[in-house]
C-alpha cells in the first residue's frame, strides 16, 4: 500500500526572478528620476575638458554625457537610502533566520537565506545520512535541521520519513533525492531485522510466586508485497513504515519507538501468560520434560505477531531463554511446596484413620449381632431345658462365646492384651458342662 503525501503541507513556489527584474527596473526608473530632479547639464563642461584633451575633436557622444550625468555625486546621492535600506532589510532577515533556526553566526545565517531563496540546491547541501548519524548532522546541517531545498542520500537498508510544516509529506527509498523548500527528514528507520534481549524481567505466577525471565526477539518492518532485489535487498510496505515512524509514546521514564515497542509489548503479554500458571505447572509440565516452555513459547509468539502486524512489524522469531526463581522466592516454593506436601499427609493420615474406624465400628456392629444371635440361641435352649439355673449359665457362655469372637476380629486392626483371649477361653471352658468340658479339651489337645 502507498501512502500519498499531505496536500496541504505543499505551496506553489512563486518565481523569483520576476520579482528581482521588477524591483531592478523600479531602482532604475528612481536613479533616473533623480538626475531630472537634480537637472544636471554637463555637456559643456565635458565638450570643453573633451577639445582641450582632443584639439580639433567633435562633441562627445551624447550617451556618455547621459551616462556621466548618471554617476554625478548629486545624482547618486539619491541612491544612498535603497542601497541603506536593502541593507537593513538583509541585516534583519539574517537575523531573523538566525534567531528562528538558532543558528551559529550571521554569516552562516546569510548562507541559509541565500540557499532558500535558490530555485536549485547547491552543491554543498548534498549530506549522506543514516540513522545513526541523523541526530548529530542535524545539529551541524542546516538542511537537516530546518528542510531543502538541498539533495540528501539514504543508505541501501534504510528508508526516510519527510515532513513539510510538521505534518508528513513522503517515504524516501534508499539512494538520492531532492528535498523541496523547508520539507525535513522526521525520521529514518532501519529495514534490516532487528535483535533484542531483554533480562531479568519480574512476574508472578497464580499461585503469588515472583520470578523472572529472559526474553529475545527478531522483528523487522513489513515487508510487503514486492520482491527483494540487488538494489533494494530490504522491500517495505509504506502503511507500515508510516505506521512505525509515527509510534512514538513519552513517558515519565522513557520514550519509546517503534524499536523499544516490541519488547514493552513482549513483556506485557508474558506476563499475563505466567499469571495464568503455578510455578508447578512452569517447572515440570506434564509431558513436556525436554523443552518445559515450549507451550508458554508458542502463545506469546502468537499473540505478540498478532499485537505487532497492527503497528507496522513483522516479528521473525522470540524466544525465552530462562525462567528464574530468586532467593527469597525460592524459600517461598520451598515453604509452599512444604506446606503442600504436609497437608496431603495429613489427608492420607485421616483417610486411613477414617477407614480403621469404619472397619472397627462394622466390627463392633458385627459383633453386636452375633452377641444378640448367641443370647437368643441361649435362651431358647435354656427354655427346652426347664431350668433357670441352666439357662443363665448359656446365657452367659454365649456372652463370652461372642466377646470371644468380637475380640478376634479386632485383633485384625487393633493390638489387644495378650492375657485377653486366653482368660475369655477359660471363661468359656469353666461354663461349658462337664461332658463338653472334655470333649473341648481333647479337640484343642
Amino acid at each position: 500500500m502507498r501512502v500519498t503525501p499531505d496536500s496541504s503541507s505543499l505551496r506553489p513556489q512563486g518565481d523569483q526572478r520576476w520579482l528581482t527584474f521588477f524591483l531592478a527596473v523600479m531602482t532604475i526608473f528612481y536613479w533616473l528620476f533623480a538626475r531630472l530632479l537634480e537637472r544636471i547639464d554637463l555637456s559643456p563642461i565635458l565638450n570643453q575638458w573633451w577639445q582641450g584633451q582632443v584639439p580639433g575633436a567633435g562633441p562627445l557622444p551624447v550617451f556618455l554625457v547621459f551616462l556621466a550625468e548618471l554617476l554625478h555625486p548629486r545624482v547618486l546621492r539619491h541612491l544612498i537610502p535603497v542601497f541603506v535600506g536593502w541593507w537593513l532589510a538583509h541585516d534583519a532577515a539574517v537575523e531573523l533566520v538566525q534567531t528562528l533556526y538558532n543558528l551559529p553566526d550571521k554569516g552562516f545565517a546569510s548562507q541559509f537565506l541565500s540557499h532558500l531563496r535558490s530555485e536549485r540546491p547547491l552543491a554543498e547541501s548534498y549530506v549522506e545520512v543514516n540513522r545513526q548519524t541523523l541526530p548529530k548532522l542535524r545539529e551541524q546541517s542546516v538542511l537537516l535541521r530546518v528542510g531543502g531545498p538541498g539533495i540528501i542520500k539514504i543508505g541501501n537498508t534504510e528508508v526516510a520519513v519527510t515532513e513539510i510544516n510538521g505534518r508528513f509529506h513522503r517515504i524516501l527509498s534508499p539512494g538520492r533525492h531532492v528535498l523541496k523548500p523547508f520539507e525535513q527528514i522526521h525520521t529514518i528507520l532501519d529495514l534490516r531485522p532487528q535483535e533484542r534481549t531483554i533480562t531479568n524481567i519480574p512476574l508472578l505466577t497464580r499461585d503469588g510466586i515472583e520470578i523472572h525471565a529472559d526474553i529475545s526477539l527478531i522483528f523487522r518492518i513489513q515487508p510487503g508485497d514486492e520482491p527483494a532485489t540487488r538494489t533494494r535487498p530490504y522491500p517495505y510496505d509504506e502503511t507500515a513504515v508510516y505506521h512505525a515512524a509515527y509510534a512514538l509514546t513519552v513517558t515519565p521514564k522513557e520514550t519509546i519507538t517503534w524499536e523499544t515497542l516490541p519488547g514493552n509489548i513482549a513483556r506485557g503479554l508474558l506476563s499475563k501468560i505466567i499469571a495464568q500458571h503455578t510455578l508447578d505447572t512452569l517447572l515440570h509440565p506434564p509431558g513436556r520434560t525436554a523443552q518445559p516452555f515450549l507451550a508458554i513459547q508458542t502463545e506469546l509468539t502468537q499473540k505478540l505477531a498478532t499485537a505487532l502486524s497492527q503497528t507496522g512489524l513483522k516479528l521473525e522469531q522470540v524466544h525465552i531463554h530462562r525462567l528464574e526463581l530468586p532467593p527469597q522466592a525460592a524459600n517461598q516454593y520451598i515453604q509452599n511446596w512444604q506446606s503442600q506436601l504436609d497437608t496431603q499427609i495429613r489427608l492420607t493420615q485421616m483417610d486411613g484413620a477414617i477407614k480403621n474406624l469404619e472397619k472397627t465400628e462394622i466390627a463392633r456392629a458385627e459383633a453386636e449381632v452375633v452377641m444378640m444371635q448367641a443370647i437368643l440361641e441361649g435362651l431358647q435352649k435354656a427354655r427346652l431345658a426347664g431350668s433357670t439355673s441352666t439357662m443363665r449359665e448359656i446365657v452367659a457362655l454365649r456372652l463370652v462365646e461372642a466377646m470371644e469372637k468380637m475380640a478376634r476380629q479386632s485383633a485384625e486392626d487393633i493390638p489387644l492384651p495378650g492375657e485377653l483371649l486366653p482368660n475369655l477361653e477359660k471363661l468359656r471352658q469353666a461354663l461349658l458342662p462337664e461332658g463338653q468340658q472334655k470333649d473341648s479339651e481333647e479337640s484343642t489337645t
